[in-house]
């Protein structure tokens, strides 16, 4: 059984808001340009990410031909403490890992997020290799990425 990639980040604002910038924000920070189905297969950039967060809901991405594809859903949604996705971008559905995301507000300015990502072993074969992917992408996309776009939230909804 192979170990969970953990990634934890200090972020400049409170848990409200970096939790709603993870859920309902996808889309605009995650890098549809260099880590999108669309960019693998046809070389050009998915148009959009949308999400449902709530139990059940989906998260989907907008080729750059219009297709949809499921990346994953929801499966807890506990706004502003934690959220967790079965996720299986660009995989069949059997091959979802579980990915959970809790916030911890430090102060009224500062929150830590922790990510965590396991259950690789539904790859078989393939899931040291998959891990090892995804503990490089983690980096990219969610310590850069969502880490600045959290110094200047923009898509901020109060409950």
């Amino acid at each position: 059984m192979l170990k969970p990639i953990v990634k934890v980040i200090e972020v400049p604002c409170d848990a409200l808001a970096a939790y709603q910038l993870f859920s309902m924000g996808m889309g605009s920070w995650w890098p549809l340009e260099t880590r999108s189905i669309s960019i693998h297969s046809t070389g050009m950039p998915a148009k959009a990410l949308e999400t449902d967060p709530v139990a059940g809901g989906a998260i989907i991405e907008i080729a750059s031909d219009d297709t949809r594809h499921v990346w994953g859903c929801f499966a807890d949604c506990d706004q502003p403490n934690s959220l967790a996705i079965n996720f299986h971008m660009g995989q069949p559905l059997d091959h979802a890992t579980y990915l959970t995301v809790s916030f911890l507000q430090m102060n009224a300015h500062r929150t830590l997020v922790k990510l965590v990502h396991g259950g690789w072993d539904s790859y078989g074969a393939i899931a040291a290799m998959m891990r090892d992917g995804y503990d490089t992408g983690w980096n990219e996309i969610f310590c850069f990425h969502y880490a600045r776009s959290c110094e200047k939230p923009r898509f901020l909804r109060r409950a």
